[in-house]
């Protein structure tokens, strides 16, 4: 009892343990129920030991046998013959040296065959040496049998290959293994890959079955290696498992490459292929190996037959009578059959003593001991699982009824307790993101109807200038009109237009003119204050109105005073810009009744105030319906013009005094109508410009007159010249020069063959425009100022831009024959262009009274109905033609003297420029 006296204090310590409010994990559990089963083991095993003597068995393995020839004395078949004794040979008959020699290379060859070391080859060659060493002497002393050496070498070669032989497939067999491994470690590796779940590894069936069959090749692969004559069987073994290995991988091919990849199928593919392979080269290594140990073994016996004769004594036989044989030396000595070696094992065996009945109740006491603390520990830990866990369950119940508050009792496993401590966590996190989630959402809510405020204001009021746009602006005016309608009042509508504001946007840039506009609404809000509000319909058009007039005039007067707020420009970027704008009025219920009917009269007004001459204010008369009714007509007429090709061009020629000759025509746009008649572009030029479709008739206007040019260049008039009236509007975009430059290229005719003709409100767009039209100018593009002398800034015009020629107007040509002071004019710009190296058009010849006025001018050109009306394209060349017999018809029908001396001009002119005639 002694022992389990010496268990109680153990016991105190684990009751204590386990006492501890402390939790203890799973591992440190499972350890404590290790260390006790390990301390039962221990005790039991003590205890029998010193009570028992176990058998014991000792194994003595003796070794293999010497591989020493013994050479045998058989025992005579007769009775000897009475003679002479044998007399013994010079050598002794074993010598040391060569049957040592012999058993040394044997020993060394086996060796180094089955193993591969510096050592072992070492050892051969000095063996062999030693071999050959003790056959030249042996050889020496004896000259009985002299092919001794050579048996010596061919046994040394049969050893050397047999030692290649067992090399080659020791390799063989390596590559084979690594080839195994290389298939298996893939395999292992796609199954780790999976996923595994209490140990269970989830794969596929095919992998499973693949490794159970790449086992089998493998335990076959020991055979393989291991085993000594039964090669064969361990061959067809590994080839039967490769085979199956091969049917299951085919047949799960697809599969596999849909799960591991294509390349990890290919891969498999060439590693089996490889293993294959090798398994083959060991099977033609093994047939080889068989073939060389056969030679090997044949060599050695033919040595020791050798060795044997060679050590024969010399044997004298005398003459006797007949008896029967003696046997020869080599047939009384002949080497016995090498036996195999085997262990030899001795076993030595004593009683058991039976252990006394004390110690055996110890060893009860222990084990029951070692059993309660087990089931006291699996009590523990289930209810230590158990609990913690039920907890949870109902916690997680309650959070997922929505108390998040809830917070789960610490005890338990370690783990169980750490995961109770996470739990709580979660817990309190769930609250917090509650709670997150109830602020976000308010905060989600108040964003929600902030940005709905915005939105609605953003529906009502237009983005750049804040005013209330066309939607609002109605619901407006509407209101507007219903307390009119009540009160009796008027309500005044003003439709406010910016002058040129299209130019201004397109030569400053777009940023720009919406800073413009927001300068702009300002001050319109600020003046419509007093009286009503303003509102923007879109681009540079706003609307203001006069909310409750007490009377027409007032509503007059306010318009006035929307007309007066652009008389101060307004300051950008620290730029000054000047803006101006045209005013239309209509009167509520004087011109309708609803707000598309006021609307509409002051935009009709609006016309009215831009054909005043702009920063105007118009009020609305039935008339001016009808202008805009008709103006909407043209617009619309001229966009289908557009569409179908209804434009076409004539022109006009210019004719030079110097050689009565047509130097140049100016190309005309005509717009031919449905009905059929030619519209002049005097009715639809000025809306065209207004609409904006002045860029598109433009650029076919260009097209078409350089194409014409490009007929002619090519053609019957290679120096002709083609005047294009250009307008503004073109000029303010900044691909027109590359357009025209493209233009000239596409259809190969130089420069020179075309003039560009401009008014001087061109200087307006800013210097953009004049560093276009000096790009022109410097690429040999003829500039040339049209109507010049009937504004206000022609001497500005031909100080700034790169002019080539001028064209004096028609209203000052009109009256140079009748009005000294236009004839002076005149005469004063021809000889100012003169002076300035520039060309001189006057236009507008329509009288022969002009004509002899403009003749005392050399060299100027002339252009008017007197000389030629605008013909169609087909008809310009056979003009040229006539154009000199014109020309000449008009001198004579000059006075006299003034005739004579301009045909004495022209045939000086003539005899210099020759091919210059009618021609």
């Amino acid at each position: 009892m002694r022992g389990v006296a010496n268990i109680r204090p153990l016991l105190k310590v684990i009751r204590s343990r386990l006492s501890r409010p402390f939790p203890v994990g799973i591992t440190g559990r499972l350890m404590f129920s290790f260390v006790a089963v390990a301390v039962l083991a221990a005790a039991a095993n003590l205890i029998v030991e010193h009570g028992v003597e176990v058998i014991r068995t000792s194994h003595l393995d003796r070794g293999l046998i010497s591989l020493r020839p013994v050479l045998v004395e058989r025992a005579p078949a007769h009775p000897a013959v009475e003679g002479p004794a044998p007399l013994a040979s010079p050598a002794a008959y074993y010598p040391d040296s060569l049957t040592a020699a012999f058993e040394r290379y044997q020993r060394a060859v086996e060796v180094r065959a089955s193993i591969d070391s510096t050592a072992a080859a070492a050892e051969t060659l000095a063996a062999a040496k030693t071999l050959d060493a003790a056959a030249q002497s042996l050889n020496a002393v004896s000259t009985r049998h002299p092919p001794l050496v050579q048996t010596t070498k061919a046994y040394e070669a049969a050893g050397s290959a047999y030692v290649r032989i067992a090399d080659a497939r020791r390799s063989a067999l390596g590559s084979y293994v690594a080839s195994a491994d290389s298939i298996d470690k893939r395999l292992m590796t796609s199954l780790d890959g999976a996923w595994k779940i209490f140990g269970r590894i989830l794969a596929r069936q095919s992998l499973m079955q693949l490794r159970s069959e790449m086992d089998e090749v493998r335990r076959n692969l020991i055979r393989l290696t291991t085993s000594g004559g039964d090669r064969t069987a361990a061959v067809d073994a590994a080839a039967a498992n490769e085979a199956a290995f091969a049917a299951t991988f085919n047949a799960h091919a697809a599969a596999l490459a849909r799960s591991e990849g294509n390349v990890w199928v290919r891969q498999m593919r060439e590693d089996f292929a490889k293993l294959v392979e090798q398994r083959q080269a060991i099977v033609a290594l093994d047939r080889e190996s068989l073939e060389t140990e056969s030679k090997f073994e044949n060599a050695r016996n033919r040595l020791v037959e050798t060795i044997t004769r060679a050590q024969a004594p010399s044997v004298a036989v005398s003459k006797a009578p007949l008896q029967a044989p003696r046997e020869t030396p080599a047939e009384r000595f002949v080497p016995a059959p090498t036996p195999i070696a085997s262990p030899v094992v001795d076993t030595i065996t004593t009683t058991t003593a039976a252990a006394d009945g004390r110690e055996r109740r110890t060893v009860a006491w222990i084990t029951a001991v070692v059993l309660g603390v087990l089931l006291a520990i699996s009590v523990s830990t289930v209810r230590s699982i158990v609990v913690p866990v039920s907890r949870m369950l109902g916690a997680a119940e309650k959070i997922a009824g929505g108390d998040v508050d809830i917070r789960v009792p610490g005890g338990g496993l370690k783990e169980l307790h750490t995961l109770g401590a996470g739990f709580n966590r979660m817990a309190a996190q769930l609250a917090a993101a509650r709670q997150m989630t109830r602020d976000y959402q308010q905060r989600l809510e108040e964003k929600v109807e902030q940005r709905t405020r915005q939105l609605q204001h953003l529906a009502e009021h237009d983005p750049l200038t804040h005013l209330p746009n066309r939607r609002q602006l109605f619901v407006l005016l509407d209101h507007a009109l219903q307390r009119a309608a009540q009160n009796r009042r008027h309500v005044g509508v003003f439709f406010v237009d910016i002058d040129n504001f299209k130019n201004l946007n397109d030569s400053m840039g777009h940023a720009f003119g919406d800073r413009v506009l927001a300068g702009i609404a300002q001050r319109l809000e600020e003046t419509a204050q007093s009286f009503g509000f303003v509102g923007r319909l879109g681009g540079d058009e706003f609307t203001a109105v006069y909310e409750d007039a007490p009377s027409a005039d007032a509503a007059l007067d306010a318009g006035r005073r929307l007309v007066e707020v652009f008389e101060r420009p307004f300051v950008i970027n620290e730029r000054e810009v000047v803006v101006r704008a045209s005013v239309g009025a209509s009167l509520f219920p004087n011109h309708g009744n609803r707000a598309e009917d006021l609307l509409s009269a002051a935009d009709a007004a609006l016309f009215q105030a831009k054909a005043l001459g702009r920063s105007q204010v118009a009020i609305f008369t039935p008339e001016l319906l009808a202008t805009a009714t008709r103006k909407f007509t043209i617009e619309q007429g001229l966009r289908r013009a557009i569409e179908q090709g209804e434009f076409e061009l004539v022109f006009q020629p210019e004719v030079s005094l110097d050689s009565l000759e047509m130097v140049l025509v100016e190309s005309l746009l005509r717009w031919r109508l449905p009905d059929g008649r030619q519209a002049p572009p005097a009715e639809f030029l000025a809306v065209t410009e207004e609409s904006g479709l002045i860029i598109e008739v433009g650029n076919w206007v260009l097209r078409k007159a350089i194409e014409t040019a490009a007929g002619w260049h090519h053609g019957e008039w290679p120096e002709a010249r083609v005047a294009i009236n250009v307008s503004p509007r073109q000029l303010l975009d900044r691909r027109f020069s590359e357009y025209v430059l493209d233009l000239l290229r596409e259809f190969r005719i130089p420069a020179r063959c075309i003039e560009l003709e401009l008014t001087e409100s061109v200087l307006q767009n800013g210097p953009a425009t004049i560093e276009s039209l000096r790009y022109l100018h410097s690429n040999d593009i003829s500039i040339a100022l049209d109507d010049f002398g009937s504004g206000y800034s022609s001497l500005a015009s031909l100080e700034n831009l790169p002019l080539s020629r001028i064209k004096l107007d028609r209203s000052l040509i009109a009256s140079i024959d009748s009005n000294p002071r236009s004839a002076a004019i005149a005469a004063a710009l021809i000889g100012l262009c003169k002076s300035l190296g520039l060309g001189i058009t006057a236009e507008g010849v329509e009288r022969p009274e002009q004509f002899e006025v403009l003749a005392d001018y050399r060299s100027i050109h002339l252009q008017g109905y007197l000389i030629s009306r605008p013909i169609a394209r087909e008809q310009i060349i056979s003009v040229k033609r006539l154009i000199p017999g014109v020309m000449q018809d008009l001198l004579l029908s000059i006075p006299a003297a003034r005739a004579n001396s301009k045909l004495e001009d022209v045939e000086a002119v003539r005899s210099v420029a020759p091919g210059s005639g009618n021609g």
